[in-house]
């Protein structure tokens, strides 16, 4: 072949595949592709999940935040586990209005470093926290740090926590420890 063929022929023949390649089905192609869009569309859900946790924890939608567990979802902390929707949102009502470190509001819970393990129609994670509130001077202040594992499942609403443990990082410190 000559040069310019040869040239002609490697500028070519991409563009024909490219061409072509839509009118010949490939059956492996499309699949993978979609599964990809479903993992990653999964993997968004979940970390809106996550999100949502800490979202509406620190607008005391109380309710709301009950229902991202699974109807068997159980939230654990401190040793003591607790199981359905609005038992972890009574729980976590009566943790938050008692105050027992004496925190100002408002105070924040930043999440972040998830790691997501998709298995089909359940996932797993393990993610952290930081949970911060105005000091005596008013300016943020760290108050403590957390480790999350987590299980998800899908359900007809959507993703859930079937799981959600809280592993202490940082021990918390009471309001007057600035």
């Amino acid at each position: 072949m000559k040069p310019s063929i040869l040239r002609l022929a490697l500028l070519v023949t991409p563009i024909l595949a490219l061409t072509l390649g839509s009118a010949v089905a490939n059956p492996a192609e499309p699949a993978s592709a979609n599964s990809r869009l479903v993992e990653l569309e999964d993997r968004e859900a979940i970390r809106l999940l996550l999100r949502d946790y800490g979202r509406l924890l620190d607008e005391r939608r109380f309710d709301e935040f009950g229902q991202l567990f699974a109807p068997d979802g159980e939230y654990v902390s401190a040793g003591t586990t607790t199981r359905g929707p609005a038992a972890i949102a009574e729980s976590l009502r009566r943790i938050m209005a008692g105050n027992p470190l004496g925190l100002a509001e408002p105070n924040y819970h930043v999440l972040f470093n998830d790691r997501i393990v998709l298995h089909g129609d359940q996932a797993e994670s393990t993610s952290q926290s930081l949970f911060i509130a105005p000091g005596t001077d008013g300016a943020p202040r760290l108050v403590m740090m957390g480790n999350y594992q987590d299980r998800f499942v899908r359900t007809p609403k959507g993703w859930r926590f079937a799981s959600r443990v809280l592993l202490p990082g940082m021990a918390p410190r009471p309001a007057n420890a600035d």
